[in-house]
C-alpha cells in the first residue's frame, strides 16, 4: 500500500481501529487515483473553492465513513470552524452536502470515497455546469480496482478477516449496500454534540 497519502492520527487510531483501516483504506483509494491521473496524461482540474461536485450530487458513504465525518468534527475541528459546521449541519442546503463551509469542504481529511473517486481532468467546472451532463469526457474513470482493495480492507468490521471472506463481501457489494447519502443523513446528534463543545462567550450562540 502506497503510504504517500496516509494521514495519520496516532493517539486516535490507538484507540480505534476502525479509523485505522478506514485511513488505510482511503490511502489506497487516493493511490490508485493517483495512477489513473498519471496514466491518463492530463492534469486534475479540482483545487480550493471549486466545490461544484458538493452541489450537484447525492454524496453517498458507508457507515464507517460517516463515523470518520463525525470524529473529525469533534475531534479535529477548531472552535471557529466548529460553529461554522453547527449551522451548516442545521440548515441544510437543498442537494448541497452539509459539511461544505464556505465553499470548502470542512473534513477533507476525511471526505468519503465518493468523493475521492470524483476527478475532473483539464479545466475546473464553471458555474451552474453539471460535468456529469457536459463534460464525461473530462471526468476521471474509476480506478475500479483500487476501490475494490480499499472496500477489502473496510471488510474486516463486516466480519470478514480471511481472503474467502473478503471475496464473497466483494461480490455481495457488502460496503456499497450500508451507504446513505451525506444530505439526507440526520446529522442532529452531530450538530448538538459540537454546540456542547463551543463556549457560550464564543460569539457563535446566535442563530
Amino acid at each position: 500500500m502506497s503510504q504517500s497519502h496516509r494521514v495519520r492520527y496516532p493517539e486516535a487510531e490507538a484507540r480505534l481501529p476502525w479509523l485505522a483501516s478506514l485511513l488505510d483504506a482511503y490511502a489506497v483509494l487516493d493511490a490508485g487515483i493517483g495512477r489513473a491521473v498519471a496514466a491518463s496524461g492530463r492534469q486534475i482540474a479540482c483545487r480550493p473553492g471549486c466545490a461544484t461536485c458538493c452541489r450537484i450530487q447525492s454524496i453517498p458513504a458507508s457507515t464507517l465513513e460517516i463515523l470518520g465525518l463525525k470524529w473529525f468534527a469533534m475531534e479535529r475541528l477548531p472552535e471557529k470552524a466548529r460553529w461554522e459546521l453547527v449551522r451548516s449541519l442545521r440548515r441544510p442546503g437543498m442537494g448541497v452536502c452539509p459539511f461544505l463551509v464556505a465553499g470548502a469542504c470542512s473534513v477533507y481529511p476525511l471526505r468519503p470515497m465518493a468523493c475521492r473517486e470524483f476527478v475532473m481532468l483539464g479545466r475546473s467546472c464553471r458555474t451552474g455546469e453539471n460535468p456529469m451532463e457536459h463534460r464525461p469526457g473530462d471526468m476521471l474513470p474509476l480506478p475500479a480496482q483500487a476501490q475494490q482493495e480499499a472496500f477489502s480492507i473496510l471488510l474486516r468490521h463486516y466480519g470478514a478477516f480471511d481472503a474467502a471472506g473478503h471475496a464473497q463481501g466483494l461480490g455481495r457489494q457488502v460496503v456499497l449496500r450500508d451507504t446513505r447519502t451525506l444530505q439526507t443523513e440526520d446529522w442532529s446528534g452531530l450538530w448538538a454534540a459540537l454546540s456542547c463543545k463551543i463556549p457560550v462567550d464564543s460569539g457563535g450562540g446566535g442563530e
